[in-house]
């Protein structure tokens, strides 16, 4: 561990200090106790032409399905163990999480089956535990600290939302709370040194890191959250990255791997008058150092000079209308005009897909720590974009209770691509390689921006208290442009459509103990 890392990690444990302190200081006040809360939830699915028509082509292994059914299930519980009033520590697990069906336990290890589809992530395992972590108030200090594995997350999403293992500091105003957090990421190798060396397997051995910085503020109606991130992967010498290499999952093609990357926002919300607003802005700049012949197999690699920059905008604005509330949703973000040579664009630093807007073509809840099958257009299959990733959406939008019962939201939605889509399917191996990149031929490839429009809706029944029944899907029209993207050709233009039916049971803090 470097001095850097040691400073921040001396610094949280002499906040821990005061914090156990008061809390021993407290023992004839209220003693040990637990909280348990959690949910029950069960997701079937119909999903029907998500390559477009496609169900073989250039990067399929024995073919792909263009049509699923499905049915999935998980329960999630949270347990906090606490003492006194200022520190607990917090358990969240993931239990019975699967597909029916299919056995969720492993195979014999030599043999993955599907429920290992996704390497070493939820399917692997009858529980899964996502966040451990140790929650300190130090009241004289007016702060927070929490030390373990937990969510670290900036803003709407849309440029960071992960599971980590590090520390969050946090110290409370009286207007608001600045924020300070460092997450170790990937050790690379599988090995205990952070020197800079090549390790077992051929892996360099150096951490990747995350910094993040914000500060919430509240001032009448309104929050505001400017916030300041900057991501470090220490261990590139291997000609790989932590990210997008070693997510076990893919990207969008023409990923750039990230060497460094500094994120600089604000979000915000609050009302106007009638309307209720929500947003972001966010600029990023990064390097990637790895230098790429050609985008290597399944097209997932950037080819650029090193440099990356980018940009997200991200509006929504909802105001009453009727018996309901009309919203408008806005959002804009950066591409890559070239992904075989110049500079490389960055929207996000790591993200699990949590930012909705669509049903078909953004929503995907990833194989990440908290996905257990892909969903919409945005998963590792199709490989469509998720969040606004070289994507400028306009949607507008209808929410309204018919009843005290029942819910509905409907939506319609255009995307078109900031720049524009190569046909990869058509460019020529002038190079003999068996990739693309910069020496092949582009001459006759076309280009598209038009990614397509979608129509949504949603429909939620209150069954009881904390049991909800939720009927919702769309249909999504596709372009030349997401053609292009999914398959790297337009002779796939099927329209897109899916069926999600949801039964969720959730029960609040069930509190045992003094």
């Amino acid at each position: 561990m470097r001095v850097d890392k040691l400073t921040v990690l001396v610094l949280a444990l002499l906040l821990l200090v005061p914090a156990v302190s008061v809390a021993e200081e407290e023992e004839k006040k209220p003693g040990p106790y637990l909280n348990l809360s959690g949910f029950y939830a069960f997701n079937a699915y119909s999903q029907n032409n998500f390559f477009l028509g496609r169900t073989s082509g250039r990067d399929a292994v024995g073919g792909v399905s263009d049509k699923d059914e499905y049915a999935i299930q998980m329960v999630r519980l949270t347990a906090e163990f606490g003492f006194g009033e200022n520190v607990k520590a917090i358990v969240r697990a993931d239990m019975a999480q699967g597909i029916w069906g299919i056995d969720n336990s492993r195979t014999d290890g030599s043999t993955p089956g599907f429920s290992e589809l996704f390497n070493s992530k939820d399917t692997n395992f009858i529980t899964h535990v996502d966040w451990a972590y140790i929650d300190a108030d130090v009241p004289q200090w007016n702060s927070n600290v929490k030390l373990g594995r937990m969510k670290f997350a900036l803003g709407n999403l849309l440029v960071l939302d992960q599971d980590s293992d590090g520390i969050i500091l946090t110290r409370k105003t009286d207007n608001g709370k600045f924020r300070f957090a460092w997450a170790n990421m990937s050790e690379g190798a599988d090995s205990l040194s952070d020197e800079s060396a090549i390790g077992p397997g051929g892996l360099s051995t150096e951490d990747a890191n995350l910094y993040l910085f914000d500060f919430t503020r509240k001032k009448g109606d309104w929050t505001m959250t400017p916030f300041l991130a900057f991501y470090s992967d220490g261990g590139t010498g291997d000609g790989s990255a932590y990210i997008p290499n070693g997510l076990q999952y893919n990207r969008p093609r023409f990923t750039p791997q990230l060497s460094e990357a500094m994120a600089l926002g604000l979000s915000f919300n609050g009302k106007k008058g009638d309307w209720t607003l929500k947003g972001e802005v966010d600029y990023l700049q990064g390097d990637d150092d790895i230098a790429n012949a050609n985008a290597g197999a399944g097209q997932r690699l950037d080819v650029n000079d090193g440099d990356l920059s980018g940009y997200n905008l991200y509006l929504d604005a909802r105001r009453p209308a009727g018996a309901g509330k009309v919203g408008f949703v806005f959002g804009h973000g950066s591409g890559d005009d070239d992904p075989f040579s110049g500079d490389g664009n960055i929207n996000k630093i790591r993200t699990n897909g949590f930012f909705y807007v669509t049903e078909v073509w953004e929503d995907s809840v990833m194989p990440d720590e908290e996905g257990i099958t892909p969903q919409g257009l945005g998963s590792p299959a199709s490989r469509a974009y998720r969040e606004f990733e070289n994507t400028t959406l306009v949607q507008i939008n209808y929410a309204w209770d018919p009843n005290p019962k029942w819910s509905v939201f409907t939506s319609a939605s255009w995307m078109q691509a900031t720049e524009d889509i190569p046909a990869w399917a058509d460019i020529v191996d002038a190079d003999g390689d068996g990739f693309i990149g910069p020496n092949d031929d582009f001459s006759g490839v076309d280009w598209s921006n038009d990614l397509g429009y979608e129509f949504d809706v949603r429909a939620t029944y209150k069954v009881v208290p904390g049991l909800n029944w939720v009927l919702r899907g769309g249909v999504f029209f596709p372009g030349d442009g997401a053609g292009y993207l999914i398959n790297g050709t337009n002779a796939f233009d099927d329209t897109a459509y899916e069926l999600r039916t949801t039964v969720r049971f959730s029960f609040g803090k069930i509190k045992i103990g003094a």
